[in-house]
């Protein structure tokens, strides 16, 4: 009867291990069935016989034996493999639902929650006699992107967007000449940044006294709005994931492709 569990097949293989184990444990049902019908059958013959003697009563007799031992021992197989199959459902949905943590992290599934859409602008002011450097203060550049960004993070932000471009760990926020990037998408103003996160949290943390929101309202208040929001939504990220240099570090294994 150990037949139905020496296969050496992963049981965290998601569909070859799982379909053996329901496939046997299919079997060890059918054969329970029979054997239980035969035993019956067996115990009857012996109650309509029970006037005989000898040899025939005692053969009946250590057939029922028989027969009682092999359904217990199918038994005992069927339930070892149906606690295989619990285990084998709970692990399945364990790495489903890791899977499915993995993605969010990485931006690859849309999200809603609450939260705040900080909208950045270039001013309206014009200071043409102004030199460069003066003129640069009243156009929103990258850093004042990223610089709000990373302001929302510290506020325990937990995903953004920009224009509607998912802002991921690979995602980047360049100025070239005066043309805004993200996601080497190019972005022209307003620059409406999208983040979930408690509303009231995210917005107490961008508006800090002295801090990022204040030096752009002293150059220009209509140069940013910070609004609240109870329900926000966020799209995947739709560029490409094909990481080439990084690889990820079998745990327990010495990194040998940094020794030299």
């Amino acid at each position: 009867m150990g037949l139905f569990l020496e296969s050496n097949e992963d049981p965290m293989q998601p569909k070859g291990a799982q379909w053996s184990w329901w496939a046997s444990l299919f079997v060890l049902c059918a054969m329970l069935g029979i054997l239980l019908g035969l035993s019956f059958k067996t115990q009857k013959a012996i109650r309509e016989q029970g006037g005989l003697n000898g040899s025939y009563d005692k053969n009946l007799n250590n057939q029922v034996v028989k027969d009682q031992l092999t359904i217990a021992s199918l038994q005992s197989e069927k339930n070892k493999l149906e606690g295989l199959t619990s285990s084998a459902g709970q692990k399945s949905a364990l790495l489903s639902s890791d899977l499915q943590l993995a993605r969010y992290l990485a931006g690859l599934t849309d999200v809603t929650g609450p939260g705040v859409i900080v909208t950045l602008n270039d001013s309206k002011k014009r200071l043409l006699d102004a030199p460069t450097d003066i003129q640069n203060l009243y156009i929103i550049h990258d850093h004042d992107i990223n610089t709000a960004i990373n302001e929302l993070k510290g506020a325990g932000a937990e995903a953004f967007s920009v224009n509607g471009q998912r802002v991921v760990v690979t995602t980047p926020i360049r100025c070239v000449g005066n043309n805004v990037f993200v996601n080497n998408t190019h972005q022209t103003p307003p620059y409406k940044i999208v983040a979930i996160g408690d509303p009231k949290t995210l917005q107490d943390g961008i508006n800090l006294p002295g801090g990022f929101a204040d030096g752009l309202r002293a150059i220009d208040p209509a140069m940013i709005s910070i609004v609240k929001s109870p329900s926000l939504r966020i799209s995947a990220f739709s560029g490409a994931v094909n990481p080439q240099y990084a690889h990820p570090v079998n745990a327990g294994l010495s990194d040998t492709t940094t020794k030299k």
